[in-house]
């Protein structure tokens, strides 16, 4: 397998490596030209914090150093000052890559390169504990940017991962991806990796789905593949999609999270329709990004399902006590052993020294069924979170910080919607809740519901009964 970083002309000889939405066409030599820069390959072998928009800065940025053997940790734009200083205070980089408007939130750095748009800062003093010999990408798991938590990645984890999707998908050098979901995001950032790897030109663009700037640049660029979580496309469902008039777009990609089967039933038909494949994916950051795929051609008879384990991958169901389960329709955790299952979870710097906790295996939380055909279904969680619009939410989390702000509150839901269950609740408190839970978790109003109880059910012990909710009297305060 060739590692995309390591001599990126060879992969694209003449074709450039990004188009951007102005119409630049950017070369692989300005790349190669970032990768000398002194600075850059000071990097080697160190820790560099990367806040990366999709644009030639960020992604450049975050190509070279992967190149010169640097140690990317990927974390959101648009993270606040308060939570990004406390992860600096945590890990420790040595580096920040990071645009020009977010230098003031790094304190006791200075800027040792300013390249498009984007500079690279020296901490001063810069952390001096050690990074295993394997690590090679911190990623924050969806949704958490903020959190302290981490997934340490080797860069056989994102190799092999970029390799069996560029395998499945069919990704060739004349495939052109669009930029549709951020490089903090482990789902966007292995569409860039596939991509990568097969000397594909990438169309760089940070607009929207909703800004018209996006639709025109889909069609400029003659983009040929789209990647969206279910959220997007809910959204392209609203904007008449099925409408547009994009003819170089032949695949679509699913991931982040369960789509409803209605929705998947009308894109097969849709793709069917405009000779398009629609591909409907599943994983996890501590799997790189994907464990399994369901191809086009079930996609329609299977809404719902997830497939099976993408290629060099094992997927298989176990019990409570951790047996296999081999019986067709039999209900247990989706457990996958691959190579690009992570080295295990960071939560400081001083875990950057650890090695393979994992040994390649991977026990997701997700409950799952397998039918006669080796096909998987989710059919629940053994922990309790939910995919909202690609981001993993952690139910308990969200009630702990309710109780402790003196709410009697009790979470539940489904992917991309959440329910918070007020006992004792007053409409001006369940308001407070919801708009509290609406920019604390960058939602929209109409994801979540505030609904009042008589009281949370518990059991003689005290646990909450959350499978009683749905069967609870309440009514809708927010």
């Amino acid at each position: 397998m060739g590692d995309p970083f390591a001599d990126m002309a060879a992969a694209y000889g003449d074709r450039p490596l990004f188009r951007t939405d102005d119409g630049a066409a950017i070369a692989v030599a300005a790349l190669a030209d970032l990768a000398e820069r002194p600075a850059i390959r000071a990097c080697q072998r160190r820790l560099v914090m990367c806040l990366c928009d999709n644009d030639p800065g960020g992604a450049l940025g975050y190509l070279a150093l992967m190149q010169v053997g640097a140690v990317p940790m990927m974390v959101a734009t648009g993270l606040p000052e308060e939570p990004l200083r406390a992860l600096i205070e945590r890990y420790g980089p040595a580096f920040v890559w990071l645009p020009e408007a977010r230098v003031p939130a790094v304190a006791d750095a200075e800027i040792v390169l300013s390249e498009r748009g984007y500079c690279l800062l020296a901490r001063r003093p810069a952390a001096c504990a050690p990074l295993h010999e394997t690590l090679a990408l911190l990623l924050g798991t969806s949704g958490s940017t903020g959190s302290p938590r981490f997934v340490r990645l080797s860069r056989d984890n994102v190799l092999s991962n970029a390799q069996a999707i560029r395998s499945y998908l069919d990704i060739g050098a004349d495939d052109v991806p669009v930029t549709s979901l951020p490089l903090a995001y482990s789902y966007g950032l292995s569409v860039l990796h596939s991509h990568v790897l097969a000397g594909s030109t990438i169309a760089l663009t940070n607009k929207t789905l909703f800004d018209r700037g996006f639709w025109d640049f889909m069609r400029d660029a003659r983009i040929t593949s789209f990647a969206g979580v279910p959220y997007h496309y809910e959204m392209l469902a609203k904007l008449r999609f099925g409408k547009m008039d994009l003819p170089d777009l032949r695949v679509m990609t699913q991931a982040g999270g369960r789509m409803e089967p209605a929705l998947v039933e009308d894109f097969a038909a849709l793709c069917r329709d405009t000779n398009r494949r629609l591909f409907v994916m599943y994983g996890q950051t501590e799997a790189t990004a994907r464990m399994a795929y369901l191809p086009p051609e079930n996609v329609a008879v299977k809404a719902g399902s997830i497939g099976q384990a993408i290629p060099g991958g094992e997927m298989w169901l176990e019990d409570e006590h951790g047996d296999r389960i081999a019986r067709p329709d039999g209900v247990g955790q989706i457990v996958y052993r691959g190579p690009n299952v992570a080295l295990g979870y960071a939560e400081g710097h001083a875990d950057l020294a650890r090695g393979d906790d994992w040994g390649g295996v991977l026990h997701t939380g997700d409950l799952a069924k397998r039918d006669a055909e080796g096909d998987f279904t989710i059919v629940g969680r053994l922990k309790r979170f939910l995919k909202l619009f690609g981001n993993r939410v952690n139910l308990e989390d969200v009630e702990a910080g309710l109780q402790a702000a003196g709410h009697q509150a009790v979470c539940a839901g489904r992917d991309d919607h959440l329910d918070v269950y007020l006992a004792e609740a007053t409409p001006d408190g369940a308001r407070q809740v919801k708009k509290h839970l609406v920019s604390h978790l960058k939602l929209t109003p109409n994801a979540i519901s505030v609904l009042a109880i008589d009281a949370v059910p518990r059991n003689a012990a005290g646990k909450i009964l959350y499978g009683e909710l749905n069967g609870l009297e309440r009514r809708t305060l927010a």
